[in-house]
């Protein structure tokens, strides 16, 4: 069975646990919780169980009652302005993203019908079926050119969102999501607390994953492209060595990144070198999302043509642990990924 997924019987309800949104828990069946008061989300959607639960939202999984895809539904936690507004900030971020690595948004709009959720305002998007990158650390180490792939999507990704001057400011491996698709085999989620470039902390509003952020946002600096940079070169050092880079408590993990750069392991080759670029301390020395988007596809390992094959293989047929590798960089040092 998928390990991002899990069914069960409860009575006639159908659970299923799945990590989304960032913060995975044990489905709820909506029985439970009158979220919706009956009545279909957007006139097509139909909730169904709970998949998880943050201090901002609530996300269920919805059904189309007009035979499309089952959709994710997130709704504000709580009935305040700050819940309330995060949510129609993040509809707003996603209704101007168009990329195969970012969860699409459905719809939005305001709960009805006299439900526990009456009145707060919720968002309709993708749902995303696989595992978080969080889980897949967790279980397993995944392979060298699977991360180079994911790289290469999620800061094409990235390249995008940065284009239209905003940062998302929360990239860790639990808003990464696997999808399945070869096309784009992880996705990012989450945009709650995206903010345009150079914008300034706003006080009360979290910013960000302590153990995933750059020494600039830790130090409460404004909002940059290159404090996403830093955060997914942290990540994928983590799916590399399955370690964070700064373990410890909260102010352990900020003091120490203003202190020095993460430690990364020379066996990781070609890798470190890209890790070390994204991970500057000097922000100025970390390359654009675009730039590093190129530099991780020069990872990906590269299947022989069949004109390269020898002759006593069959053509177009490669040996397990035989792709050729293509050195990304020259021996001396030089600069990496965003």
């Amino acid at each position: 069975m998928h390990p991002g997924r899990h069914l069960c019987a409860a009575g006639k309800a159908r659970c299923l646990r799945m990590s989304i949104a960032g913060d995975a828990a044990l489905a709820v069946p909506l029985e439970s919780r009158n979220a919706g008061g009956g009545g279909p989300i957007a006139g097509q959607y139909q909730l169904r169980e709970r998949l998880g639960r943050g201090s901002a939202a609530e996300v269920f999984r919805a059904v189309d009652l007009e035979g499309g895809h089952d959709v994710a539904v997130k709704i504000a936690a709580a009935d305040g302005r700050k819940q309330h507004q995060r949510i129609r900030d993040e509809a707003a971020v996603l209704a101007g993203l168009h990329h195969p690595s970012i969860v699409r948004l459905v719809a939005q709009g305001v709960m009805t019908g006299g439900g526990a959720y009456s009145g707060r305002p919720f968002l309709v998007e993708e749902l995303a079926l696989g595992e978080s990158l969080a889980e897949t650390i967790r279980v397993q180490s995944p392979r060298h050119g699977d991360v180079a792939r994911w790289a290469r999507g999620l800061f094409e990704a990235l390249a995008h969102l940065h284009a239209r001057g905003l940062v998302h400011r929360d990239i860790k491996p639990a808003n990464l999501m696997l999808s399945g698709l070869r096309r784009s085999p992880v996705r990012i989620i989450d945009f709650g607390i995206a903010a345009a470039a150079g914008s300034a902390p706003e006080p009360g509003i979290s910013s960000g994953t302590v153990h995933y952020m750059s020494p600039e946002q830790a130090s409460g600096g404004v909002a940059e492209p290159s404090w996403d940079v830093y955060a997914m070169g942290l990540v994928l050092l983590e799916l590399l060595t399955g370690s964070k880079a700064f373990p410890g408590t909260a102010i352990e993990s900020l003091v120490a990144r203003t202190l020095r750069s993460p430690e990364i392991p020379d066996h990781l080759g070609d890798w470190a070198v890209l890790l070390r670029s994204l991970t500057a301390m000097d922000p100025k020395e970390r390359p654009t999302a675009a730039h590093a988007s190129a530099m991780a596809a020069r990872l990906i390992p590269v299947v022989p043509s069949p004109s390269q094959d020898s002759p006593d293989k069959p053509r177009g047929l490669v040996a397990a642990g035989q792709c050729r590798t293509v050195r990304v960089f020259p021996s001396r040092r030089h600069r990496q990924q965003a």
